[in-house]
């Protein structure tokens, strides 16, 4: 199994954030033999290889938002994601009080968005996990966690990110006041862990978060279609929130209590990725490098991704040296394939490959400069690429390609269809501006 190094994400993740005083991406210009421009070139008729491969497996901890759900598309198979996630305790040595009586123990969070089609039922579970979490740790998108067999919660739910849920919340005036909270998913959890969370009050459990965090390591939640003939949707929410955690509501003494157990930037969490491809478009046209194949696939998650050769290039330095002034790297998408619900990835990044296929651990010198771009515009992707090109046409150094990933690798389910080098209109193009130095 090839693993992706998490540098690689990391830089991926920051890319944009760096300045450069040339934001078009041009370069060797003051190379040119005359300052008129004369002796400047432009072609686009470079031969391109593009077909589909799978991603690597991918670093996974700590994800900008948390994702779960399943999608059946018919071009990519069915997709499912799930999340394990910790929570902390916000303060040290909690005694709940006397007399304590459970009402009920809630596990909720704040929704960023979703993928999919959420008219979908979704078919929630939710599990204790039984294996600690960690920050330090490095987890990988096709690993799973072991959990506790039996569920804290089983439900069939209707997405609905956007509705505001009435809430009885007790007060510090022993009166409970309704409020409203939008945005939120509330899923209600077994007694019997919420009467292990009160019977653990004033005991070592209670005493610090190294205690808590073996009393109670976490949950894992997975969402299915509740019926195999929908789409379905992964769901979306935010890691960090006032409304993240586990709620306990019970009473002391005979007045209502709440006991918030939250999720902050110092909780453990990671997304768990699955694709059955089997019996669809991309299981069949994996590898494939047949001139019958006219699209290429990308998707997030450690799914596919598109490999690009140019096995011709270094033919342009072969009767003189050049200065690229400009390389452009066109992709279109295909026509009516990024309809709703199945989005394209608002920007996919083009990256260097290694030998196998793999993402390159070394970055693409253009990749952090404002001019490189990927963002989806106009039924396109664009990238200017000119430091790389110029780079492999000074070097001997072996190229492998590059390969087509989406932004947000480990916090989406997004895909995109393109055109491949065999598709006569949509294939994709690079376009060298160059300057013949002799």
């Amino acid at each position: 199994m090839k693993i992706k190094h998490l540098p690689l994400l990391i830089a991926l993740s920051s890319a944009g954030l760096f300045v450069s005083c040339n934001d078009q991406g041009s370069l060797g210009l003051d190379l040119l033999p005359n300052t008129d421009g004369i002796g400047v070139f432009q072609s686009d008729t470079f031969t391109l290889q593009s077909y589909t491969i799978r991603e690597d497996s991918l670093a996974v901890q700590q994800p900008s938002r948390i994702l779960f759900g399943e999608v059946n598309d018919p071009e990519f198979g069915i997709s499912s994601v799930a999340a394990s996630y910790q929570v902390r305790l916000l303060t040290e040595n909690i005694i709940l009080g006397d007399n304590l009586q459970l009402d009920s123990l809630v596990l909720s969070l704040s929704y960023e968005g979703y993928y999919g089609d959420t008219l979908s039922p979704l078919l929630i579970t939710v599990y204790e996990l039984d294996e600690s979490l960690s920050t330090d740790s490095t987890y990988y998108s096709n690993q799973f966690v072991a959990t506790k067999p039996t569920p804290l919660a089983s439900f069939t739910y209707n997405p609905r990110p956007n509705t505001v849920v009435e809430v009885n919340e007790p007060q510090i005036t022993g009166q409970d006041s309704i409020f409203k909270y939008a945005g939120v998913l509330r899923i209600p959890l077994s007694a019997e862990l919420g009467q292990r969370i009160l019977d653990a009050s004033g005991t070592a459990d209670l005493q610090n978060n190294n205690n808590f965090l073996q009393f109670f390591k976490g949950v894992f939640i997975q969402a299915e279609r509740a019926n195999s003939s929908d789409v379905g949707a992964s769901l979306h929410f935010v890691p960090v929130s006032l409304r993240n955690g586990l709620f306990l509501y019970y009473k002391a003494d005979g007045v209502r209590e709440r006991f918030d157990m939250l999720a902050n930037n110092e909780s453990a969490r990671r997304n768990h990725f699955a694709f059955d491809y089997q019996g669809s478009t991309v299981g069949s046209r994996l590898n494939d490098t047949s001139a019958s194949i006219e699209v290429t696939y990308v998707q997030a998650g450690g799914g596919v991704k598109t490999l690009l050769k140019m096995p011709y290039l270094r033919n342009l330095v072969r009767d003189y040296d050049v200065a690229i002034n400009k390389a452009e790297l066109h992709f279109d998408i295909l026509p009516n394939s990024n309809d709703a619900p199945f989005i394209q990835p608002n920007r996919i990044f083009v990256i260097a490959a290694d030998s196998t296929g793999g993402n390159a651990t070394s970055l693409m010198p253009d990749l952090v400069e404002p001019y490189y771009g990927g963002f989806f515009e106009d039924g396109k992707y664009k990238f200017i690429i000119t430091r790389y090109i110029q780079q492999l046409l000074l070097t001997d150094d072996p190229d492998y390609g590059m390969v087509l990933i989406p932004n947000n690798t480990v916090g989406s389910l997004n895909r995109t269809i393109l055109g491949s080098s065999n598709n006569d209109l949509h294939k994709p193009r690079l376009v060298l501006t160059f300057t013949k130095l002799k």
